[in-house]
């Protein structure tokens, strides 16, 4: 229920570089690229996921590319907050998800480490 599903036509810009990710994004048809300035690293389709492993990190991180649109996609995304708090009612399930979950582009750039007094960046 938590799950939304999301259209995008040819051309559109999902995500920006730069931007927190805030959703795990399922891809149910058409296809995507994946740009980092004007290079195509990457060309998803039907049933590969993007984002980042949000159970890794306390806080979302920032996009490291553009994900653009190619063809017209339908795509099931979950907001970072709500995956926590379902996985969080079902413990058990929490685990075996996590461990079979594969991203196929973890869009993840800065990764967090805090200390009581200073964030330090790190990848």
């Amino acid at each position: 229920m938590r799950c939304k599903t999301t259209h995008a036509p040819p051309g559109d810009t999902l995500v920006h570089a730069g931007d927190l990710i805030s959703a795990l994004y399922f891809i149910s048809r058409g296809s995507i690229e994946i740009l980092k300035g004007d290079v195509v690293v990457a060309i998803l389709g039907k049933n590969d996921i993007f984002g980042e492993p949000i159970n890794l990190y306390a806080l979302p991180g920032q996009s490291r590319a553009d994900v653009r649109a190619l063809t017209y996609c339908d795509l099931h995304k979950i907001h970072r907050e709500d995956m926590l708090e379902v996985l969080g009612m079902y413990p058990e399930f929490c685990e075996y998800f996590w461990s079979n979950l594969e991203i196929t582009f973890n869009l993840r750039d800065v990764c967090y480490s805090y200390s009581s007094y200073s964030i330090y960046y790190y990848c």
